[in-house]
Parts: structure tokens; C-alpha cells; sequence
């Protein structure tokens, strides 16, 4: 009697779930071929670039002293005699305070290598202190740049490590704004390029990405140019650029 009943409860099982499996296949036999397909949203990818040639605005000169003495604290006051003559030289010019700012400033010992007579080794001992301050200049007075040098080697500096001709960061930062609607449109118009063949248009935007990272201060002059007397020392326009990255959304003519 109980094997019975059991067999007919595995088969009311068995015919529930068929009856389930056949209800679903039926379902998914009513779904037409056309709705089971999805719209591909079609698109192109262009860089769009822009560049604007702009003129320097900012003069930055590192210049500084580097002294030699028997102690620590001579060669440091050696150094800061030198030094402030140096840069009261440059206020005669209109270099003020707030232009100077100290860049490094070090010291550090001498050493001298001598023969142990004891024990035929070389051995090394402190024979002075080696001081170096470095300040750095920034100011607008491009047109100074050869005097600021002479000045300051003239009262006292004997190191002069580096000029640049730059742009401010206001300046960049304007010019960079300026430029990004142009690299947009830089960017439309090879696109309206690229689709033409292929008999497509632009029909929105899916995203914009823009690079402003496009700026390259000038470099370093050489020691030779910098130590070359009262000679003129030019500076030359600096290229500023953006670079957009978009995507457009496009669709059949």
C-alpha cells in the first residue's frame, strides 16, 4: 500500500513539472524574431586638437653663492655676505623681496685624502665646510635678464645654474580655456570627415574628454651662454595646446 502511494505521488511530480516546461516553451515560441532583436548604438572617436603660440611672461633666474672656510659657520657668513650684496645689487634694478626666494641652500664638509705613514693607508680628513646658496628669481622684467646676471656675479654670486622664459600659470591657465572649444570643433570636423564615405552623420554626443596637459616651459640655457658677459639673452614664444577626446553619436544619411 505504501509503494503505491508513493509511485503515484512521483508521477503527479513528474507530470506537474512537464506540464511547467511545456507552459514556458510555449511562451518563448510566442516571441517573434524581430523583438528579440537590439538597437547597436553606432559611434566615432576623434581627437580633436588646438595651439596657440603665446609670448613669455615670467623671468626665473637661480643664482647663488658657494664658499669655501676652515669652519662651518665662517663659510656660512662668508656666504650670506656675498649673497646680500648680491641681491641688494638687484634692487637697484626693481627686483623687489617678494621676487626672491631661497631654492637650496647647503653644507657640507671638505674632505682631504692623506697617507697614514704608520699604516701606509690613505685616510681622509676634514680640512674645511663648503657652503651654497642658491636663490631664485622671478619677476616679469624679461628684458633684464643679461643685466639681473652681470649684477649678480658683479656683487658677489659665482654661480648661476639656471634662466627660463615661461609662462605664469594664470596666463596658461586662460589660454588653455580659450583653446578647448576650438579643439572641440577640431574634433567635429574630422569626424564629419571620416563618416562621409561610410554615408553617416552626426546625430549627438556620447562623451568629451579633455587633455589640457599641453605645455612645455623653455629650457635650460647653457652655462656657456650664461656666463657670456653682458650678452643679449632672447626669449621665444611657447606653444600652448589642448587635446579633446570625443565621441559622437552617429546614425545612416
Amino acid at each position: 500500500m505504501d509503494n503505491r502511494i508513493n509511485i503515484a505521488v512521483i508521477v503527479g511530480v513528474i507530470l506537474t513539472l512537464g506540464f511547467a516546461v511545456t507552459l514556458t516553451q510555449i511562451g518563448n515560441q510566442g516571441i517573434s524574431q524581430d523583438e528579440q532583436v537590439f538597437d547597436i548604438e553606432k559611434t566615432v572617436n576623434v581627437i580633436g586638437t588646438a595651439t596657440k603660440s603665446v609670448e613669455p611672461d615670467t623671468l626665473i633666474i637661480e643664482f647663488g653663492v658657494e664658499t669655501v672656510a676652515g669652519t662651518a659657520k665662517q663659510a656660512l657668513e662668508q656666504n650670506s655676505e656675498k649673497l646680500s650684496s648680491a641681491i641688494n645689487s638687484l634692487k637697484t634694478i626693481g627686483i623687489s623681496s617678494d621676487e626672491l626666494s631661497t631654492s637650496r641652500l647647503n653644507i657640507y664638509p671638505v674632505y682631504q685624502s692623506h697617507e697614514d705613514l704608520l699604516s701606509g693607508r690613505y685616510v681622509q680628513e676634514i680640512v674645511g665646510f663648503r657652503a651654497s646658496n642658491i636663490l631664485a628669481v622671478e619677476t616679469d622684467q624679461l628684458s633684464d635678464a643679461a643685466k639681473i646676471i652681470d649684477l649678480a656675479i658683479d656683487n658677489g654670486a659665482n654661480r648661476v645654474d639656471f634662466v627660463s622664459f615661461t609662462v605664469s600659470p594664470p596666463k596658461i591657465k586662460s589660454v588653455k580655456e580659450s583653446l578647448i572649444e576650438e579643439a572641440v570643433l577640431d574634433a567635429k570636423v574630422k569626424a564629419k570627415i571620416a563618416i562621409k564615405p561610410l554615408s553617416q552623420k552626426i546625430v549627438g554626443v556620447s562623451s568629451v574628454i579633455v587633455n589640457d596637459s599641453g605645455y612645455s616651459p623653455a629650457p635650460m640655457l647653457q652655462r656657456a651662454e650664461m656666463f657670456a658677459g653682458s650678452a643679449p639673452i632672447y626669449s621665444s614664444d611657447k606653444d600652448i595646446s589642448v587635446s579633446v577626446n570625443v565621441i559622437f553619436l552617429i546614425a545612416d544619411v
